[in-house]
Parts: structure tokens; sequence; C-alpha cells
């Protein structure tokens, strides 16, 4: 029986962290599972370099990608694939994003959307996958963060909210 395909999007903190590695050691048996980072490249080094740690002490074999903004109308965003020495760290895919879409506001908060989401789409569509489960790290504490009809529009799974009730106090014990 074919498993589930499940996108992990690590986030680069410690709760994303913790679901990452739990995930990885908990669920290959019902899912296959790659685990994608998305740098802004407004990231902060710390941010950076806990990923990259994480990777070589866990194992994760994180994918890192970076958001590739279109100018052209109706050109969606696509991503390009950087590691840890590659990543953009001089703001270059935020600042193509402001370039089209203009500064970042409450009113108008399209840059986790463009940054983030749409290039982790962008690449799992480049290797193929087109129906898949994306697990995000958001707690048990947190739960009025979850809008239930993106989660199942969208195929997003809470596993710390939902499947393990972790708490951030649970996360410092990590």
């Amino acid at each position: 029986m074919a498993k589930d395909k499940l996108l992990i999007s690590f986030s680069g903190g410690r709760t994303s962290a913790f679901m990452t590695w739990w995930l990885l050691q908990n669920m290959k048996d019902r899912f296959e599972m790659i685990v994608v980072f998305a740098n802004t490249g407004k990231e902060r080094e710390e941010t950076l370099r806990f990923v990259d740690e994480c990777n070589k002490r866990f194992g994760f074999d994180v994918v890192w990608i970076e958001a590739v903004t279109h100018y052209e109308k109706g050109k969606g965003v696509s991503a390009r694939l950087v590691d840890f020495n590659s990543a953009n760290r001089n703001g270059e895919p935020f600042e193509a994003f402001i370039k089209k879409h203009g500064i970042p506001n409450i009113g108008a908060p399209k840059c986790s959307r463009e940054l983030k989401a749409c290039a982790i789409r962008a690449y799992a569509r480049s290797i193929g996958w087109k129906r898949y489960y994306t697990a995000i790290g958001i707690r048990a504490d947190e739960k009025q963060r979850i809008n239930i009809e993106t989660m199942k529009k969208q195929r997003i799974l809470y596993p710390l909210a939902t499947w393990l009730n972790t708490t951030k106090s649970d996360i410092n014990l990590f």
C-alpha cells in the first residue's frame, strides 16, 4: 500500500524542530516525508545556523528553498534550491517580493504566503508531489492560530496541537 505524502514545513524554530524530529521518528511507516525550509533572505543568521545544526544532528535531510518572484502578470512564485552556504542573507527574495507586491502590512499580509507557502508548493510540484499533507508546527497552547477551513482545504496537519497536545514547556524540555 502506498504511503501518504507529508511535507514537513520546518520554519527554523524550536517548536518546528521538535515537530520535525517527532514526525521523522514516529511516522515513517505512515508517510513518505520531506522536510522543507523556506528562506526569505531576511532570516536571522542564528535561525539559519539552527536549521543547519538540526539537519546535521538529527538527520532531517532538509531541502532549503527560496522563492523566485516572477514579474509577469499571472505568473506565480517558483522555488530555487539553496543550502546553508548559498542561502541568501541580503534580503534579495524579500526585495523581489516587495518590487512586485509592495511592502507587506496587516491589510496586505502576503509575505509569508508568497515567500514561504507558495514557494513550498512550487517546490512540491517541481518534484511531482500533487496531493500531499503539510505539517505545521503549532502547539496545543496556540490552537487559536489554527484555521479549520484552511486546514481541511489545504490538507494541513498540526501534529503538536492535535495528536500530541504539546505545549511550550514540552518544547523547552526538548
